[in-house]
């Protein structure tokens, strides 16, 4: 994989036009344009999109300007991995389709410099999700997918933001000791088959570091701005402010 390689997770984009949006959109593009300068990797750690559902011949207008930024990325050279999240799980091929990307379903494992690097979203990953991870097997159940499919689109994505407001725990959005410590345990069981752990969903940021391991967590882009970069064994977490 071609270094510097930028992580970034849960930026959380919307079908939206106003200021904020705008201003979150202008920071991402100036990362877009720094790595296609650089000729580096750019994975993304899930929930892109605050909601994307494929449905074949509807591509939200409002999404449209994001994904000429990743095909002119693309065009550049530049390889994009998709890990999807809970948010933007239901692809069926668009990314692939239309801009060549990488999309991984739960966990993206590969080697870099002679290490096991282990990206994944997160969501469901603590065992004291039980509620969730039922939740999380029926709205990723064929049946349901079906019937998602048969609303109309303008349906379908007045249904994910009423869900998408009601599925933010407020406690992400700070630093959060107990889930930090409660992926730290995840994460030792991990370790033995990875030397890198990547994790998203949580919105936590910060590198924890035990003996020769890592585990990282992708912060977001909702008010964090956060990118992390790996270049030469060397690992920062830069608040992107460009």
């Amino acid at each position: 994989m071609k270094t510097p390689i930028f992580f970034v997770s849960d930026n959380h984009f919307q079908k939206l036009s106003n200021s904020s949006e705008k201003k979150r959109r202008t920071k991402f593009y100036s990362l877009l344009n720094h790595i296609e300068d650089v000729q580096g990797t750019l994975v993304i750690g899930g929930d892109f999109f605050d909601f994307w559902f494929d449905y074949r011949g509807y591509v939200p207008f409002e999404y449209l300007d994001i994904f000429e930024k990743l095909k002119k990325l693309k065009r550049s050279g530049v390889d994009i991995y998709y890990v999807l999240g809970n948010h933007d799980y239901w692809d069926f091929g668009f990314f692939k389709r239309n801009f060549s990307t990488e999309t991984i379903v739960d966990e993206f494992n590969f080697i870099q410099d002679g290490q096991n690097f282990l990206v994944v979203h997160g969501d469901g990953i603590l065992k004291d999700d039980y509620g969730y991870r039922i939740f999380r097997r029926v709205i990723r159940s064929r049946l349901c997918v079906y019937l998602f499919n048969l609303l109309p689109p303008s349906a379908g994505y007045y249904i994910a933001k009423k869900i998408s407001k009601a599925d933010k725990p407020k406690e992400y959005y700070k630093d959060n000791k107990i889930i930090k410590e409660k992926l730290l345990f995840h994460a030792k069981e991990k370790w033995k088959e990875a030397d890198v752990i990547l994790v998203g969903h949580y919105h936590q940021h910060g590198i924890i570091e035990k003996d020769d391991k890592k585990l990282i967590f992708l912060g977001d882009w909702l008010n964090k701005f956060l990118v992390t970069v790996y270049e030469g064994g060397v690992w920062k977490q830069i608040k992107w402010e460009k």
